[in-house]
């Protein structure tokens, strides 16, 4: 009994480690979900302030680019830009965020490089800072990665308003350019069209998420608005003027200042749309961080409830059923030894129908077995017998002729070089039949047999070919190897003989026939037997108890 219970101990120890171990491997689980949703929280964050910061920059540039163009006096406020940039930096001096983002600190630095490099407003280096500002911003997009639908729709959303951003300013800034040229040459125009179509296909896929993926947020009726601003009438009349105006050969004036009023105007709603955008990324990264806790703190108590209540209960468990097995073992040992009178006290009597019902089953069980085993050995056995009578002639204990073709169609490579296929018959057999009866035919077939047996190697091949014929298949022989045994053989048969039934002293002596021809492969089998046929008539044709290879000038002759 103290077995069975150190046993359920031991099985219940065993699980209440196997409980921890997993509750431990799901908890260090969560606490990786959570320190990833913390730090992904962290680049929403940054990505906010660098978006800021891009936003800056752009207007700022578009401003400084207008009042050159319409000469006005005064300095160009550089605070906005500067403030947003310093914000930046120092998000990126936080000791924690310092070791888990170091690009973000060199991508800081480069965004305030650019935008000192566009306020000299050179038009290539400005064109490869705008460039390079928007490759930043992008990369920092494609770096926030969530496994949430919802999640990853507003930050295309961010991406594509964004992009939108960039693209009223690039225009501005193009249209200002063929402004102050006075003309328009081609790859202006064309680089204003392809702004032009890039806003299009950018307000396509913003207004396909607004519609079908964000109609369900808690904000959709402001994402609705501010949507509805962006590409309002004024700005629809605005892009088709910019269209218009490129249609005809010299540039006309488009109203710059209204142009540069509608977009100024499109990218404060754009502005307001990246907040609103950014802020649901962050509720929804922030409610992932909440269910991460609960999950980490729901199974903590889980362990702690489990470790405190499960102590006694198990105890009790443990008595019952090693109480209640210790009866099953004893009862089986007494089964076992064929003692049947098993007694159990009154509060485990209802266990005797169970023990019983063992009992039966296992004496069952040993009759199923020993009767499989039995009817398995006799089919192996009628299996074998059958495979037997299917390749063995029944009278002479060889190969039949079945069996003999069988072999040499699947013959190994290596056998089939030199191999010579042989005929033989018994000379005057039907004779013997019928002067000394069938069983001295039968003794004369069985005599004959077991000297093919002893006189051949084991490597060749003979068999009854059919009634007194023989056939052989000899490996590795060339023509007067294959003359001289089979010469060999005849003289052999010469010296056999049987004794004639009801008689003590006559005996009977035979004599064979053989034709052979060499056997090219296995597949031209057929076409060999018949040349050794051709042989052996010919060999019984002209004197029997002899040998014929099979050559040109042998031919059966017609009946």
């Amino acid at each position: 009994m103290m077995k069975i219970r150190n046993f359920f101990i031991f099985i219940i120890l065993f699980i209440i480690t196997s409980l921890s171990i997993l509750s431990i491997s799901t908890i260090s689980g969560d606490l990786s979900d959570l320190r990833a949703n913390i730090k992904e929280q962290n680049k929403i964050k940054y990505l906010q302030l660098l978006l800021i910061a891009g936003e800056r920059i752009y207007d700022e540039h578009q401003i400084s680019k207008m009042a050159s163009y319409y000469q006005i006096a005064g300095p160009i406020n550089y605070h906005p830009v500067d403030t947003a940039i310093n914000n930046l930096l120092e998000f990126t001096e936080h000791e924690p965020k310092k070791d888990e983002f170091p690009h973000d600190k060199y991508a800081a630095l480069e965004v305030n490089r650019l935008s000192e490099e566009i306020r000299k407003d050179k038009r290539f280096a400005s064109s490869y800072s705008f460039n390079r500002l928007e490759s930043i911003i992008e990369y920092q997009i494609i770096q926030i990665q969530n496994h949430s639908a919802e999640f990853m729709i507003a930050i295309e959303g961010v991406r594509l308003t964004t992009q939108l951003y960039s693209f009223f300013t690039e225009l501005i800034d193009q249209l200002i350019d063929i402004e102050v040229s006075h003309s328009m040459d081609e790859s202006s125009a064309i680089k204003a069209i392809k702004l032009l179509g890039a806003i299009d296909e950018t307000e396509n896929r913003l207004v396909s998420i607004q519609k079908n993926y964000l109609k369900h947020s808690n904000k959709s009726e402001e994402i609705d608005a501010l949507v509805s601003e962006v590409f309002s009438h004024d700005t629809i009349k605005i892009n088709h003027l910019i269209y218009n105006n490129f249609d005809h050969t010299v540039a006309n004036n488009v109203g710059l200042q209204r142009v540069n009023h509608s977009y100024f105007q499109a990218k404060n709603h754009l502005s307001s749309l990246n907040r609103i955008l950014l802020n649901e990324a962050i509720d929804i990264s922030a409610n992932q961080i909440y269910l991460s806790r609960i999950k980490i703190y729901s199974m903590v108590c889980f362990l702690a409830i489990f470790f405190l209540f499960a102590i006694l209960p198990i105890s009790v468990m443990i008595f019952k059923l090693s109480g209640a097995f210790t009866l099953v073992q004893k009862a089986i040992t007494q089964l076992s030894n064929n003692d049947l009178n098993i007694n159990f006290n009154e509060n485990q009597s209802r266990f005797s129908f169970e023990l019983e019902s063992i009992m039966q089953a296992l004496a069952k069980l040993k009759k199923i077995q020993i009767e499989k085993y039995r009817l398995e050995n006799r089919n192996k056995e009628l299996i074998r017998k059958l495979q037997l009578s299917a390749t063995t002639d029944y009278l002479t204990g060889i190969s039949n002729r079945r069996a003999f073709l069988d072999a040499i169609r699947y013959l190994p490579a290596e056998q089939q070089y030199k191999a010579s296929l042989a005929l033989i018959d018994i000379d005057n057999f039907k004779r013997i039949n019928d002067r000394f009866g069938h069983s001295c035919g039968d003794e004369v077939l069985m005599k004959f047999s077991r000297l093919l047996k002893t006189f051949f190697r084991k490597e060749d091949l003979f068999c009854r070919y059919g009634g007194e014929e023989f056939a052989i298949l000899l490996y590795d022989c060339d023509n007067q190897q294959v003359q001289k045994t089979l010469d060999w053989l005849c003289k052999k048969t010469r010296y056999l003989s049987v004794m004639v039934p009801e008689s003590e002293k006559e005996k009977v002596y035979f004599t064979i026939s053989i034709g052979t021809t060499e056997l090219a492969d296995r597949s031209s089998i057929n076409h060999a037997i018949n040349r050794a046929d051709k042989a052996l008539y010919h060999a019984k044709t002209t004197g029997k108890d002899r040998v014929i290879t099979y050559t040109q000038q042998i031919e059966a002759p017609t009946v």
